[in-house]
């Protein structure tokens, strides 16, 4: 058979597709806008060697058929096969969306026939990758929540990558790693790949190539994965993004950010400039019990308490009130009347005559695996929004998993959620879920935000998480999160300035008592009040347009609590962008900040949110190169700097 080509190509990723014989064939991959080529040795794709029918191991032998081409949102192709042996069908489709970010690919093996067959793992990505030569290659990884939970543990890794290099990236439900690899060469240019399932493994295995430094990187399903089709079924491989950018990791992460925004989340968050918005959740206010988070009372919320933060809060100009873990009575999401006498309709009902959207924990142990444990949890999760009156659904685990570590539960949750979306007028899920463990690209395509972290700690972990895991994954679903009696400075107004901005880097929620003491917290001054209003302010008007639609860049180090740390946002289409600073010790009352993103020709004016320095109008190519100098006196102070296009 003579071969048949194809090129599609992002802005940011081109790759080269070949059908040579019956084999394909990945002939290029690289940046669109660059000479090198990482497949310079050409890939054949793997696809399934055997499958079992009637008991027996058979061949697969894998026969082109066709392929199609739609271009009407970029370059979608599929390319289907047909296995006579095994009457299995398999499509490999390859969609290059406009603008930047990677290319996805998604493929599905069919079996039309009346019996049922079995199959091994089938890859989603089989990659034989060289970097440019004389280059460094690095792997970087990241941890799902900063380290499995140890938080002092790294939460972002660097490795060296030559030839003896291996390294697993095991992504589940549960406290792990986020499914994406990033091969960094010498932070010139690289290839990113990400999975959107949590039940994959990302295989990273150093090789020599011609050119110097090389990888085979495998992802998709566990290789051990054992499944059957049933008659007329079919199997959906888990898709994976394959991306290739110039620059560093920044420049990686911008690259599929920019895609996420577009394609990788629910509407709503593109299309509502409000989000993400600021939300409060009354779980440390309304606990019946004030004393500690480990009293089992703690958990056991109570109306009479939640009525007062709920104003506070709404008073502040917060838009989103939570009732969290343990309002109810017995398996089905009904009231705890004796707690809450009045119901959750009318808790609801208060939340929205205040002008706040209502967020509504439930959670139970229904298998995701089964069409009944589906049935169930979708009439349960139902409830909270046609009798309660909720208006997002915030998932967790503290009553049974969210979703089982096995292939069909995980497809199952995502049936589950599309079922909800369809079935419930405006739907909406936060994904807390074990606090930060399901950080994959399939659930993000359908929650609002995700809690990055599963700590009621101090600031300093809110913002070593969202570190870590912003490099994978857009701010604007990415919720800061602390709270119960952790508060830096209570008292004082420059202390809860520093709470908040540590939780306002993205999507923005925090669990402290009510300003007005429900449940033993510190009463707050008027200052602090003050303060807090001032910081919503600024944060629906300045920080969260950036936060939407800004580049983000790490220029400062992961915070340790001893040195500065911050993070910077620019958008070089308005020519406006942020750097949060924070001074977690009493080290150097100085800090040099280089920046990152700016044009070299331009000037920039940097002011000072809070006035602690002066400002200053200094050349792009100045800022970057060496950086500007900033003052800060104290520990747990912060700043925001305002970058403007002079």
């Amino acid at each position: 058979m003579p071969a048949k080509a194809w090129t599609l190509a992002t802005s940011d990723t081109a790759i080269s597709l070949e059908v040579h014989g019956h084999a394909l064939q990945i002939t290029r991959l690289g940046h669109a806008g660059g000479a090198w080529n990482w497949s310079t040795a050409g890939v054949k794709f793997q696809f399934l060697a055997a499958a079992t029918v009637a008991g027996k191991s058979v061949a697969a032998r894998w026969r082109f058929q066709e392929a199609q081409l739609v271009t009407e949102e970029g370059t979608k192709l599929t390319l289907r096969f047909r296995s006579a042996a095994t009457g299995l069908e398999l499509d490999s489709e390859w969609w290059a969306r406009p603008g930047p970010g990677p290319v996805r690919h998604a493929m599905t093996i069919r079996n039309p026939s009346t019996r049922a067959v079995g199959i091994g793992s089938q890859p989603s990505l089989q990659l034989d990758l060289a970097a440019p030569p004389g280059n460094s290659l690095h792997c970087w990884h990241v941890s799902d929540e900063g380290g499995g939970g140890k938080f002092e543990a790294p939460g972002i890794f660097r490795d060296a990558v030559a030839p003896g290099y291996a390294k697993q990236i095991v992504a589940t439900p549960g406290y792990d790693e986020i499914p994406l690899v990033i091969l960094d060469a010498a932070a010139s240019e690289g290839i990113y790949a990400g999975m959107e399932w949590s039940h994959a493994h990302l295989c990273v295995n150093g090789r020599q190539a011609p050119t110097g430094h090389g990888v085979r990187l495998v992802a998709g399903n566990p290789a051990d994965l054992r499944a059957e089709i049933p008659a007329g079924g079919e199997f959906e491989v888990p898709p994976a993004l394959l991306g290739a950018y110039r620059g560093d990791v920044d420049d990686a992460g911008n690259s599929l950010r920019k895609y996420l925004f577009a394609h990788g989340m629910p509407a709503e968050l593109r299309t509502d400039p409000t989000y993400p918005k600021l939300e409060w959740n009354a779980f440390t206010a309304t606990g019946m019990c004030p004393t500690s988070q480990g009293d089992p009372k703690a958990w056991d919320p109570v109306e009479v308490k939640y009525y007062p933060v709920l104003k506070e809060a709404a008073a502040l100009g917060f838009e989103e009130m939570t009732v969290d873990v343990g309002w109810w009575n017995g398996p089905e999401p009904d009231p705890d009347l004796a707690d809450w006498p009045q119901g959750m309709r009318a808790a609801g009902d208060a939340t929205h005559r205040l002008g706040m959207r209502f967020v509504v924990y439930w959670t139970d142990a229904e298998p995701m695996a089964t069409p009944e444990g589906r049935a169930t949890r979708i009439r349960r999760v139902k409830r909270l929004f046609a009798e309660h009156g909720a208006d997002t659904w915030r998932s967790d685990a503290t009553r049974g998993q969210v979703i089982a570590p096995d292939y069909w539960s995980v497809k199952g949750f995502y049936t589950m959620l599309d079922a909800l979306k369809k079935e419930v007028p405006d739907f909406q899920w936060e994904n807390c879920s074990g606090g930060g463990s399901i950080k994959d690209y399939g659930a993000m395509r359908r929650a609002t935000k995700i809690q990055i972290c599963d700590t009621v700690d101090g600031a300093l972990v809110t913002r070593r998480v969202f570190h870590d895991s912003s490099h994978a994954l857009h701010p604007i679903q990415m919720q800061g999160f602390f709270g119960w009696h952790s508060r830096a400075r209570p008292g004082e107004p420059g202390g809860i300035t520093y709470d908040f901005r540590s939780v306002a880097l993205g999507a923005f929620m925090w669990w402290i008592d009510s300003p007005s003491p429900t449940n033993g917290g510190s009463a707050w001054t008027d200052e602090e009040r003050r303060s807090v209003a001032r910081e919503v302010r600024t944060y629906k008007t300045r920080l969260r347009p950036l936060i939407r639609h800004a580049d983000l860049y790490h220029v400062l180090p992961r915070p340790d609590g001893v040195n500065w740390d911050g993070v910077e946002y620019y958008d070089p289409g308005t020519g406006q962008g942020v750097v949060y600073v924070f001074k977690p010790g009493n080290g150097p009352d100085t800090q040099a900040i280089k920046l990152k993103g700016l044009e070299a020709g331009r000037a920039y004016r940097l002011t000072f949110e809070d006035g602690s320095n002066p400002a200053a109008v200094l050349p792009g190519e100045t800022l970057m190169r060496d950086g500007f100098t900033m003052a800060l006196r104290g520990a747990l102070v912060s700043e925001l700097v305002w970058i403007e296009r002079a």
